[in-house]
Order: structure tokens, then C-alpha cells, then sequence
């Protein structure tokens, strides 16, 4: 029996998924994120070590055709460095010895389409847009990290809700629904307390993206701020995937285009916006959802050995 191995390393939560040689999910395992900023490396390299091994579930397997999808790995040094940690940790080294470390967009796309023109626009924790046509071009947009770029994420709603909260606090903006939400869920009392809780620690891109889920609550509540939070992120995405359409050509072609990531789920509003506003441009445009995991789609990317 052969065994194929796909990982969706992402800034929350790291999946580790083993599939036979009929593609059955045979293990599947969970840790922690693995972008190095946040974890650092050892930390990083651990939560990959034990998302693989709670999916191998005992199974002594060495050598593994593998797919390793990883948020943050954007340029060739990002990936030799991947390599190099990967070849120190004693276990990672027999278990997949030649490890195929890819951006988590080829795994997000594979989750939801097979189609040779195809887009996959992510926004979960971070964002990015990912695009092939059927030239085998390839073109990407959005990932800088949290400091350049993750417009539309998670991470920047949730920025933006801290940033509005504090306007309204200190007089130089209205006031918002969210700063009630936010107060309740730390019970928090004043601008103070919130300072504190959040440079105490301080937080950090993934604790900056757990609050983003907020905006929908104040949303459906109708307020003002919230709304136009949502517009901007979907604005946004809206520009990150124009800018692929037009590297590929692909504005008059039929295309289809993955949403994946949290936001997406969180924000119900924000993909029908969004849609709405993209087929305007390219009418030709499908949309879609994964149909399975980052993970899956990885370990399908191995079986079907698309290097």
C-alpha cells in the first residue's frame, strides 16, 4: 500500500492528511500555525512535526510522496530555509525526505478546482491571490505579509475594528457597535484596558485576526463603521483579484475563482459583494467553494505527483 502525504500550514492552525493509493483520508492531524514571525522557527517546525505525526498515527512510514502547502513561503529563500529545518529534525528527515514545500495558494486552488483557467483569492489569518492559465502562466498578488500587504484578511479586519474602536473612544470618530462587542468579550471598561490587554502581551497577527469575526455581528446589527470595514476589505480582495485576471488574460475568458479562507465563512456579505462586484468586470467568471480541505488537496497534489 502506498501512502501520499498533504500539509495546509497556515498562521492559525497547521493539517497534516495522509491518503492511500485510492485517495481514502487514512489520518489526519492538527497543531498550531507555523509562520515562523509568530512561532519562530523551532516552534514552527514543531507544530508541522506534530500535525504529521497525529496523522501517520503510528505508522512507521519513511520516504512519503508529500505536498507541504505553507503560508509564508513566497520566495526561493523562504523555501530553502523550509528545506534546511525540515532536513534537521530527525523525524521530518526519514519521514518525508524530499519534502515538496509550495505557497498554501496551490493547495487552496486544488481544493476547489481542477480547471486550467482558475484563481484562488485567499482570506483567512493573512491573503493572497494565486492564478494559472491554460498557457501554464502563473501569476500572484497580496503576499507581502502583515506589514506590506494582507489587505482584506482577517487580520486586517481585525486591525481595523481595534483602530476604529479607539477613534470612537477618543473623540475623533463615531461610535461603533464593535467597541461594546469587543468591551464584553475581555471585559474590558475603558481605552485603557485596552491598551493593556493588547500591549501586555502583546498581541500578534493571529490575535489581531480572532476579533475579526465582530464585524459580522456588528454588521447584522447595521453599523455604519462595521460596514464600511467589510466594503474596504471587499474592495481589496476585489483589486488583488483584478490584478491577477489581468497578468493572465483571463478578462474575457470563462475563469473560475476559489474563496477560501475564514473570512469567507465569517463574512457571508463580503463573498456576495465581492462577487457581485467582480463579475462587472469579467462576466465570465465563475465562483466556487473548496469542495474539500487545503490539506486534502495537498495530499492530492502528491498522488498526483504535480511537482
Amino acid at each position: 500500500m502506498r501512502y501520499f502525504l498533504g500539509v495546509d500550514g497556515g498562521g492559525t492552525k497547521t493539517e497534516a492528511v495522509l491518503i492511500d493509493q485510492s485517495k481514502k483520508v487514512v489520518g489526519r492531524g492538527q497543531a498550531a500555525g507555523i509562520l515562523v514571525p509568530i512561532y519562530g522557527w523551532q516552534e514552527a517546525v514543531n507544530n508541522l512535526y506534530l500535525a504529521i505525526n497525529t496523522a501517520l498515527s503510528r505508522k512507521k512510514l519513511q520516504n512519503l510522496p508529500n505536498c507541504l502547502a505553507m503560508a509564508g513561503v513566497n520566495i526561493s529563500k523562504d523555501n530553502h530555509d523550509w528545506q534546511l529545518a525540515i532536513k534537521n529534525h530527525p523525524f521530518l528527515l526519514s519521514t518525508i525526505s524530499k519534502p515538496w514545500i509550495a505557497n498554501d495558494t496551490l493547495a487552496a486552488l486544488r481544493s476547489g478546482t481542477t480547471d486550467k483557467n482558475a484563481i484562488v483569492i485567499i482570506a483567512g489569518t493573512g491573503s493572497n491571490c494565486f492564478g494559472r492559465n491554460e498557457k501554464n502562466q502563473e501569476a500572484r498578488c497580496g503576499d507581502a505579509g502583515h506589514i506590506l500587504g494582507d489587505d482584506g484578511s482577517a487580520y486586517n479586519i481585525g486591525l481595523s475594528i481595534l483602530r476604529n474602536i479607539v477613534r470612537a473612544l477618543d473623540g475623533r470618530g463615531p461610535d461603533t457597535i464593535l467597541k461594546d462587542l469587543l468591551f464584553e468579550k475581555f471585559q474590558l471598561g475603558s481605552l485603557e484596558d485596552l491598551v493593556d490587554l493588547v500591549y501586555e502581551k502583546p498581541w500578534n497577527k493571529v490575535d489581531i485576526a480572532q476579533i475579526a469575526p465582530l464585524a459580522k455581528v456588528a454588521v447584522d446589527k447595521d453599523d455604519k463603521i462595521a460596514i464600511q470595514i467589510i466594503q474596504k476589505a471587499t474592495d481589496d480582495l476585489e483589486e488583488m483579484i483584478k490584478a491577477v485576471v489581468t497578468k493572465l488574460d483571463l478578462v474575457q475568458k470563462p475563469y473560475t475563482i476559489v474563496t477560501a479562507g475564514s473570512v469567507f465563512k465569517i463574512q457571508k456579505i463580503l463573498r456576495a459583494r465581492l462577487e457581485k462586484e467582480v463579475k462587472k468586470i469579467t462576466p465570465n467568471v465563475k465562483f466556487v467553494k473548496p469542495s474539500m480541505s487545503s490539506a486534502e488537496a495537498a495530499a492530492s497534489l502528491a498522488f498526483e505527483g504535480k511537482f
